[in-house]
């Protein structure tokens, strides 16, 4: 049973609601509060605002820390990068990763497999060391992926087979196997120029606004205006976007200034 949590964005939170269930005296360690906003004032992120709301021990992490009460930890969606002195200095840290391992390594594997049309994903949970996502795989499981698919349905699917499979997870801490390097490939880190649409043919459109609906959305630009995509379908709802080959139909945006809505509430709301 793991006794620490690392984690420190929404992704992280499902995984630490239910290990809380497990251990009520788990200890979470997350980021410190950054700067945001024009303002400049401190925010905390997701899974300290969850620790304060449950009343759970957390601490904010520190490359020079050494964690005597940790007998082995837990680590979702977390942002800092372990310096080989702190993974020397403490046990045994095991990190959920979003692709079959030694697939798909670094900070986007969900959304990079959609854009390239995968048919299969799945999940990997091995033991860190110094390298990017290369240590011994302690458990790893495949998942059909659909052309239909967007990425969050692939982390609520990971997250549903997880739970159903964590005492077999568990189980399997002593039968840790070495990765290979055979189709090792790394995907990147996405910036805000990459969830634009505008300029793309409608098969790449259709893609991102899948592949971006966690950690974007999906964008495009009409009149100087920022039109944010959730979802899309594939009949005019009465707002369409034209494309390099033609025209996408938002169902579910949200226009620059305003909230989430369907695009039926948005045409009605302008008439």
């Amino acid at each position: 049973m793991f006794n620490y949590f690392f984690g420190s964005d929404e992704r992280s939170i499902n995984y630490l609601k239910f290990l809380h269930k497990k251990n009520k005296n788990i200890t979470v360690v997350t980021t410190a509060p950054v700067e945001a906003g024009r303002g400049k004032k401190l925010k905390q992120n997701d899974i300290e605002l969850f620790s304060i709301k449950n009343n759970i021990n957390f601490k904010y992490f520190n490359q020079n820390d050494i964690y005597e009460d940790m007998l082995n930890a837990f680590c979702v969606s977390f942002k800092s990068i372990f310096s080989d002195n702190f993974l020397n200095n403490n046990k045994d840290i095991y990190n959920l990763h979003l692709s079959l391992l030694p697939k798909y390594k670094g900070p986007s594997p969900v959304e990079t497999q959609i854009l390239n049309s995968e048919n299969k994903t799945g999940y990997t949970i091995f033991k860190i060391n110094k390298y990017v996502d290369a240590g011994p795989v302690m458990f790893s499981k495949e998942i059909n992926l659909l052309e239909t698919h967007y990425a969050s349905d692939v982390y609520n699917f990971i997250y549903k087979d997880f739970i159903s499979s964590y005492d077999e997870i568990i189980k399997s801490s002593n039968l840790l196997v070495n990765q290979k390097n055979t189709n090792e490939n790394f995907t990147k880190k996405f910036e805000k120029k990459d969830l634009c649409i505008n300029n793309d043919p409608i098969e790449v459109a259709l893609q991102k606004i899948k592949a971006f609906d966690v950690i974007g959305p999906a964008y495009y630009v009409h009149n100087n205006k920022v039109y944010k995509i959730h979802k899309y379908g594939f009949e005019t709802k009465g707002l369409d976007f034209k494309l390099l080959d033609g025209f996408i139909y938002p169902i579910e945006i949200t226009p620059e200034g305003k909230n989430r809505m369907p695009v039926a509430d948005y045409i009605r709301g302008i008439r």
